[in-house]
């Protein structure tokens, strides 16, 4: 009897510690994911002609407001990996959504692609992030 406890006991603890270690392992490739697209932002909002080519036909901007995209597109990515990563709890992702629909720049950005990401959430993770900023939008809209 004592043998068979000791088992499965070494086997809840075993099962456990490869659920944490593929969690770990799904963080560790957002983060890789997530600095090789802020490395992609950067490259575009640096870049004009590459902007050219990623701009949707009939979809030109007035002078800068592509770049404010690029450069809302880049800080609300970073907001998601870390939200997604454990770096960020729903209290403090709502605090960081706030301060960052204060500004017009997220705004117009989210009015332009929040439906976009809503299409493209792919888990829980992103529709509670995307039902953070939705709401913080919402409060200034």
């Amino acid at each position: 009897m004592k043998t068979s406890h000791a088992v499965l006991i070494a086997t809840a603890v075993g099962a456990a510690g490869l659920v944490l270690a593929e969690r770990q392992n799904r963080q560790r490739l957002a983060l890789h994911a997530e600095v090789m697209h802020q490395a992609w932002i950067a490259e575009l909002a640096r870049n004009l002609e590459l902007q050219a080519v990623w701009t949707p036909p009939g979809g030109e901007l007035p002078d800068g407001e592509s770049t404010n995209h690029i450069h809302a597109n880049r800080l609300i990515s970073f907001l998601s990996v870390k939200f997604r990563a454990g770096l960020l709890n729903k209290q403090s992702l709502r605090a960081q959504a706030k301060w960052l629909m204060e500004r017009e720049v997220a705004r117009a950005y989210w009015k332009k692609f929040g439906g976009f990401r809503e299409e493209e959430a792919r888990d829980r993770t992103d529709r509670a992030f995307n039902a953070i900023l939705a709401d913080e939008y919402a409060a200034f809209a």
